[in-house]
């Protein structure tokens, strides 16, 4: 699926709104910010980190466009390699939500969105052949049912800013095109607020503590003195994003889990890796 946002200029996206996105859209995170002296990007496998970076550097360059990207592979590996966006030139940027049909070796650990950018569109000419309307079209009708933002600050070209299919996605009242809904909470992100003493009543007996300052804001149970410091044993919640364990947490590691154990099912020791 992904998730892809552009910020008009002198707007920016709600946090809550780019972590609910990269909840839905765990499999790598990036951005792009056009600045008066260059196109400044970040990529990374940390939504926290990510979102935080974008934030920032949007706050000091706010009269631009700019764009933030959560990833839902579909072709290539889940790394940094293949977070969006992705370089076409030194001064040209693309990002993607959907899929391309492009021809991917069985030996190319690449994502179809990264062939696309790589390779495909320099093949064209590079992004001042968008502004040919026959090009234009062609790309439209080729990738329908995707959407594509290039960021350039090219001089041959007659936009900073290109999106394809733009009519698939949608403005808000903010100032911010999102490629589709997925930045929205849905009413299964919050399960653990329904009706809590039928489902873990029984449980939560069992992990009782008299420190009423220990206490899960999501299920209300009291955590036992030894109980985990990051999440509720009972309903999962995490204390610090709340998410849930192991699902939409966006700050789980093996480091902070004393539970976590991996496919062999051995128990986390910092001695083996994930």
């Amino acid at each position: 699926m992904c998730l892809l946002v552009v910020a008009s200029p002198n707007s920016t996206p709600r946090k809550k709104d780019l972590e609910c996105a990269s909840c839905n859209n765990p499999h790598g995170f990036g951005y792009a910010v056009i600045t008066p002296t260059g196109i400044i990007t970040g990529r990374g496998m940390s939504s926290k980190k990510i979102i935080k970076e974008f934030l920032e550097v949007r706050k000091q360059y706010p009269s631009s466009y700019a764009m933030f990207h959560a990833r839902f592979a579909t072709h290539g590996v889940k790394n940094e390699e293949n977070c969006h966006p992705f370089k076409v030139s030194e001064q040209t940027y693309l990002a993607h939500n959907g899929i391309l049909d492009v021809e991917i070796h069985t030996t190319d650990k690449r994502s179809d969105t990264r062939v696309f950018a790589e390779d495909v569109l320099p093949a064209m000419g590079g992004v001042k052949a968008l502004d040919d309307n026959n090009v234009w079209k062609i790309l439209s009708k080729w990738s329908s049912g995707s959407k594509i933002v290039i960021f350039t600050l090219d001089p041959e070209a007659k936009e900073a800013c290109y999106i394809i299919n733009e009519s698939a996605g949608h403005w808000d009242n903010e100032g911010m095109w999102w490629s589709n809904t997925t930045y929205k909470a849905s009413a299964w992100s919050h399960y653990v607020a329904l009706p809590f003493e039928e489902k873990y009543a029984e449980d939560a007996k069992k992990y009782t503590y008299s420190d009423e300052d220990a206490t899960c804001p999501t299920c209300l149970t009291e955590q036992f003195e030894d109980a985990n410091p990051y999440f509720c044993e009972v309903c999962g919640q995490c204390f610090d994003c709340n998410g849930i364990y192991q699902d939409t947490c966006l700050c789980w590691t093996p480091e902070t889990d004393k539970y976590a154990t991996n496919k062999k099912g051995m128990t986390y020791n910092g001695l083996f890796s994930f």
